[in-house]
């Protein structure tokens, strides 16, 4: 059975088509372009409102063609070779490969498979379904390209909502194995000084997921060298925050491009959650006032502050 996305999924799937266009065409002169998906996905997915079929992003990213990805690398834990099957029928000729199992333990594997490549423009694409990448896994991403001009360009789905959950501010004992997700995603133990803190009720639930993006950011630009980071917020049908779309990139262009793309997605989300409303409501509009409201919105870049606690 196919599985089921809402609007929010359509929405971040536009983003990577534009970004992944950009991204080629702006790399056009070179010979090789290189693209990491970990936590491919399934092969059938749905939006589960219109109940129309969605490209998972390995479509996404194979079907980028002017010009295309050179070589592409998938990472799956279920069922990876159904997923490489449909992707080798889909698209053959085609130098892809799907990595079966952790992504986290795979990824060194494929990197070192492209070590001659390390000079080539790439990109990855991480999509966990919750706190499941490590920071081992964003280390080896960003040193592939050790000593040449750009890092690789990482766009990742961060979960901070689901720390939330996860974090028990009840007075029952968090799981030590979710200690050790969360720990192993940062890769530091600095994320406790911001749960400490919401225990103590110094922070509201809304302060302790933006400190905690914020960590993952400084991370990211200060450990391992980012020149920019771009948050953006995902929120659902109920307006309720499901997750943060991280940017990371050390190229002009790519800052350039992400922060169009996130200005262009500021006004295009909460559209399509009005019409994923009015589409499990059955309401018909005769007239669509969407593009009428207004200026567009700006997005603009703000600079991570120093960790919670670090002051």
């Amino acid at each position: 059975m196919a599985r089921e996305w809402g609007f929010w999924t359509r929405g971040k799937l536009e983003i990577l088509r534009n970004y992944l266009d950009a991204f080629t065409t702006a790399s056009k002169s070179v010979g090789e372009r290189l693209y990491f998906d970990l936590f491919a996905g399934e092969t059938e997915n749905v939006d589960r409102i219109a109940r129309e079929p969605l490209q998972g992003s390995p479509w996404v990213a194979l079907s980028t063609d002017d010009p295309p990805f050179t070589r592409l690398r998938f990472f799956e834990l279920n069922r990876p070779d159904e997923l490489e099957a449909r992707l080798r029928a889909d698209f053959p000729g085609r130098d892809l490969r799907v990595f079966p199992g952790d992504c986290n333990e795979t990824i060194v594997e494929a990197l070192e498979e492209l070590r001659d490549l390390s000079w080539a423009p790439a990109f990855a694409f991480i999509d966990p379904n919750g706190p499941d990448f490590r920071w081992s896994t964003l280390e080896a991403l960003a040193a592939f390209k050790k000593g040449r001009k750009y890092k690789v360009e990482l766009w990742v789905l961060f979960p901070e909502p689901m720390f939330v959950r996860l974090l028990r501010v009840d007075g029952e004992d968090v799981r030590p194995q979710d200690v050790d997700r969360i720990s192993a995603m940062f890769g530091t133990d600095d994320w406790r000084l911001i749960y400490e803190a919401r225990v103590q009720d110094r922070l509201q639930p809304s302060e302790a997921r933006l400190e905690y993006v914020n960590l993952m950011r400084w991370r990211l630009e200060s450990v391992l060298g980012y020149r920019r980071t771009h948050p953006f917020e995902v929120r659902n049908e109920q307006g309720r925050p499901i997750y943060y779309l991280i940017f990371a990139t050390d190229n002009e262009a790519g800052d350039r491009i992400m922060s169009h793309l996130y200005g262009r997605a500021l006004d295009e989300f909460p559209r399509m959650r009005q019409q994923a409303i009015d589409h499990r409501k059955g309401t018909l509009r005769l007239f669509d006032d969407s593009e009428f409201g207004g200026e567009p919105e700006q997005y603009e870049y703000e600079a991570p502050w120093p960790p919670y606690g670090s002051e």
